[in-house]
């Protein structure tokens, strides 16, 4: 495993990956895959955007190969996931819990708190 830079603050993580916040590159930095992928946070949000418009209904019911996987290409990224639908669904809580996370430490700090690391 990958050793993790002290500038990553985990959001949120699964025992199918971790999303990091990187106050020093302002990066929201994706472990999926055992790979990493910085993104910026507009493009945080528009992959969420992306993973949750998946039909994952039309993907189990159908019998159809074409719907046994889908190809999502990461914004300003050279790379692409190639996902089952279990790995959408993991991906899918991945990205929500992160981004519950994101919002609540937003909240925090216009209460004026300090969010305070583990």
């Amino acid at each position: 495993m990958n050793t993790i830079p002290t500038s990553y603050q985990e959001l949120y993580r699964t025992d199918k990956g971790s999303v990091y916040q990187c106050d020093a590159t302002s990066r929201i930095v994706l472990e999926f895959w055992d790979s990493f992928t910085p993104m910026s946070p507009r493009d945080f949000v528009q992959f969420r955007r992306m993973v949750r418009t998946i039909d994952v209904r039309q993907m189990a019911l159908s019998t159809d190969a074409a719907h046994d996987v889908e190809i999502l290409a990461l914004p300003k990224a050279d790379r692409c996931y190639v996902l089952t639908l279990c790995e959408v669904i993991h991906l899918r809580e991945l990205l929500n819990g992160a981004t519950a996370m994101l919002e609540l430490n937003s909240m925090l700090r216009e209460c004026g708190c300090s969010v305070i690391a583990a």
